[in-house]
């Protein structure tokens, strides 16, 4: 999503006021090299920012940049180093001027080691040793800024955001709903069953902006976890029936697509055409989450379908068993594929970045938990040692996103790329919404992640203008801070510019749900413990509460209580900033913009729509609503093809 191809020129974030400072610059290489494919430029450390600029040998359309160096203590590790990024070309030469401006100042830095350079199309790799010392110059390096004070404090649910989401008639809810089922097998000429259209824009639709006339594997499975929650609460024989067959239709789509011949790194295919063939242009590839969120998909459709009559035959032969029934049971054949490649780095959910990213483990664990579980139930112990061993080797590497000097858990743990230097990223809640296996792995209320949700909602209070036009709506409700994918974003819907980047309605949708989530699951716990690491959450999210580091606040406490009203408020004020920057016929695109909030980017993304529903799910079950699901799924939808 976003689809900015690995390669295609991104912008570079620098820190304010930076260019104001006496900077220092060292420069290694003053005019265009005569040979070499990789040779640094130069370099400055000022103000707490690591600039620099290389020279790269334009060899092959997907390229990545990277420079290593050593932190404060003198130690290399994958957080010390940075990516750079396209600037531009070199008259008269095949160079490219490829560069970086990164806050380092957390970490610290001694001497600049190596910069490498990745052809990734040809699995060419060059690099020049540097060695050279690093002096500060500029203003002294900043300290890690704490949160700021809340600039609101909502109270509890609210009636416009629960008519909003409501599954009457008119809501958002019914109109998310129809909008993602047109999408899942759509009447596009050459569609075959079983695929989901990530959006309507591409040459069979009217919207040209982007070209998203394809099937995702991310966003396909995420859809139809939503039509498989549907199905699980639907009690009408009719519904029932459409939403199992769409399921089956999927698994089928899913095993066509692993046997495509022409696959060029396995199952981390990113996308396909809608006639299920494989698409072979350059893009980011592999993308390692895919198998991982089909299979959770399609095994919570197996637990599903048994639970409601189901033969086990079907599910082996239309699900699990790849062995015997390759051409029509995808489940395995995605299990064993994340067992033997979760090691591996791939591109993240942004289609952005390859390395080692929070959201693909998390999906991946889920998928290796559940999975073990799965295939013992199956009487198959062998795929169930492997795939338990693999979850339990996840597991090992999980604490590794956890930066205690940022006081965030890292959406990556590698080079800072893109200018991300914030480490702040949606993938992060969306990571524990599609891979939290219910085990105490990195749940809702877990401390670092409680203490990574308040730095990143916040760090976009300063990016978008149309926060700082309105932060209520018309009856003077608080409206929640819009929220994009991360605050360095450049992407604006069908290309990159500085300042380019837009909130986006799926990443909004996301926060709203996940503090709806951590709301239900402090209740259910029935007491929550304020930590050093969490109290920044419950400081910024429900300050009226007053609560102590070190202390437990049990479930008939006055501070519990005004905690989970707060953090049902907050959920519901993110919710009304969906509300208020939607277009009157209901419609969501891929973004709303910085500065206007009218729709932007992909029309009708599916994953919009689909975060809508989920989110609403998940408010209902806060509420302990629990015939909501079962209303809706119980209208069944229209057959698009």
């Amino acid at each position: 999503m976003g689809r900015i191809q690995a390669g295609v020129a991104v912008g570079v974030v620098l820190l304010s006021g930076v260019y104001a400072q006496s900077c220092n610059t060292t420069t290694l290489q003053a005019s265009t090299p005569s040979s070499g494919n990789v040779v640094l430029k130069d370099f400055s450390y000022c103000g707490g920012t690591l600039n620099t600029s290389a020279y790269i040998n334009n060899l092959a359309y997907n390229k990545k940049v990277t420079l290593y160096y050593t932190n404060a203590q003198g130690q290399a590790t994958p957080l010390t180093s940075i990516g750079l990024g396209y600037d531009s070309s070199v008259s008269s030469s095949n160079y490219e001027l490829w560069t970086s401006s990164t806050p380092v100042y957390i970490d610290g830095i001694q001497q600049l080691l190596n910069i490498t350079y990745d052809v990734v199309d040809n699995n060419q790799v060059y690099s020049q040793q540097l060695n050279q010392t690093v002096v500060a110059s500029g203003k002294p390096a900043p300290t890690l800024p704490s949160p700021p004070k809340p600039y609101a404090t909502p109270k509890g649910f609210s009636d416009d955001i629960t008519n909003f989401l409501d599954n009457a008639a008119g809501s958002q809810v019914r109109a998310s709903f129809t909008k993602m089922f047109r999408n899942i097998n759509p009447a596009v000429a050459g569609a075959v069953d079983g695929v989901v259209v990530a959006g309507r824009s591409g040459p069979s639709f009217e919207s040209h902006v982007t070209d998203y006339e394809y099937d995702w594997v991310r966003d396909s499975s995420l859809t139809m976890e939503v039509v498989q929650q549907l199905y699980d609460a639907s009690s009408k024989a009719g519904a029932t029936t459409q939403y199992q067959n769409a399921l089956f239709k999927y698994a089928a789509a899913r095993a066509t697509e692993q046997n495509d011949p022409n696959l060029q790194t396995g199952l981390g295919e990113p996308k396909f055409y809608l006639n299920n063939t494989i698409f072979e242009k350059p893009w980011g590839r592999p993308q390692n989450d895919g198998p991982a969120t089909a299979a959770i998909t399609l095994m919570e459709f197996a637990d599903s379908y048994l639970k409601k009559g189901g033969n086990t035959t079907a599910v082996l032969q239309k699900i699990y068993d790849s062995m015997n029934y390759p051409k029509t049971a995808p489940l395995k054949k995605d299990l064993l594929f994340v067992a033997s490649n979760w090691t591996s780095s791939s591109f993240d959910l942004w289609e952005e970045e390859s390395s080692d990213h929070f959201y693909t483990r998390m999906v991946q664990r889920k998928a290796l938990v559940l999975g073990a579980k799965f295939a013992k139930r199956f009487n198959d112990s062998q795929t169930a040692s492997t795939l338990q061993s693999a979850a339990d080797a996840i597991s090992s590497t999980m604490s590794q996103f956890w930066d205690v000097g940022r006081q965030i858990v890292l959406y990556e743990y590698g080079p800072v790329l893109l200018g991300k230097s914030s480490y702040l990223d949606a993938a992060v809640p969306l990571g524990v919404i599609h891979g939290y296996a219910g085990d105490g792995v990195y749940s809702y209320t877990n401390e670092q992640l409680l203490s990574t949700m308040v730095r990143y909602t916040t760090s976009f209070i300063n990016v978008y203008p149309i926060f700082n036009k309105t932060q209520k709506d018309s009856s003077g409700q608080t409206l929640g801070v819009p929220i994009g994918r991360y605050p360095e974003d450049v992407y604006n819907g069908s290309a990159t510019e500085a300042n380019g980047g837009n909130p986006w309605y799926l990443t909004t949708a996301a926060v709203s749900q996940y503090l709806y989530a951590a709301s239900a699951e402090f209740t259910s716990a029935g007491k929550l413990t304020v930590t050093n690491t969490s109290k920044s959450f419950f400081d910024y999210f429900a300050p009226d509460a007053g609560v102590n580091i070190g202390q437990t606040y049990q479930h008939n406490s006055t501070q519990f209580n005004s905690v989970i009203d707060s953090v049902n408020g907050w959920g519901d004020a993110f919710m009304r900033t969906i509300k208020y920057y939607t277009p009157s016929d209901q419609s969501l695109t891929e973004e709303f913009d910085r500065d206007n909030g009218t729709p932007q980017g992909c029309a009708d993304l599916t994953w919009s729509y689909a975060s809508i529903l989920t989110s609403a799910f998940q408010r209902a079950k806060t509420r302990n609503n629990k015939k909501f699901v079962q209303g809706l799924a119980n209208l069944g939808y229209t057959e698009n093809s």
